[in-house]
């Protein structure tokens, strides 16, 4: 299945020359709209969302899963954590927009379609031949075992405006 089928360490992006990778990430229903980066070799980023970059996973529109995370905190992936942990309603998310900006000005729509909390590997992003959304959050403190990974499938692909798929990112250093 293709983006446009119907579905049933660097704070700058980055990747291979030429490859469009993720910028943005927004979830308007639970009010996440984060810039997203490539993710560091170190502890990972405030104020931003991450990609995985590992040849078992993609990018939007290269046929495979595309993994982003971000920490649980407010102004960051806060709300899934709160709708999973603190609320146990997993599924309210179901039927949700994910809308996903690349560098090369395209807007991605998926639609969430499952949620496992309390995971502990990448086994099902990692084993995925069709194109998929995943998004990730912790699950409580630092070292905290075991993390919430959102399935998303595709929807459509269209233009974006560049204003919208390149915001400026400003990530922090957090612990």
């Amino acid at each position: 299945m293709t983006a446009s089928a119907s579905a049933s360490g660097s704070p700058v992006p980055s990747g291979p020359p030429g490859a469009a990778v993720t910028t943005r990430v927004v979830i308007p229903a639970l009010r996440i709209d984060l810039p997203v980066v490539a993710a560091p070799n170190a502890y990972p980023f405030c104020n931003v969302a991450m990609y995985v970059t590992d040849p078992r996973l993609g990018q939007p529109g290269e046929g495979k899963a595309t993994y982003i995370f971000a920490h649980a905190r407010d102004g960051m992936f806060g709300p899934i954590y709160n709708l999973v942990m603190q609320q146990h309603a997993p599924d309210k998310m179901l039927g949700m927009i994910v809308q996903v900006y690349t560098s090369d000005d395209k807007l991605y729509l998926y639609e969430i379609t499952a949620v496992y909390p309390h995971q502990l590997n990448l086994n099902r992003p990692f084993s995925a031949t069709t194109e998929q959304l995943w998004l990730q959050t912790s699950e409580g403190p630092h070292g905290t075992p075991g993390k919430t990974q959102v399935l998303a499938l595709p929807l459509s692909v269209g233009e974006a405006d560049p204003k919208d798929a390149h915001p400026t990112p400003h990530p922090v250093v957090c612990g």
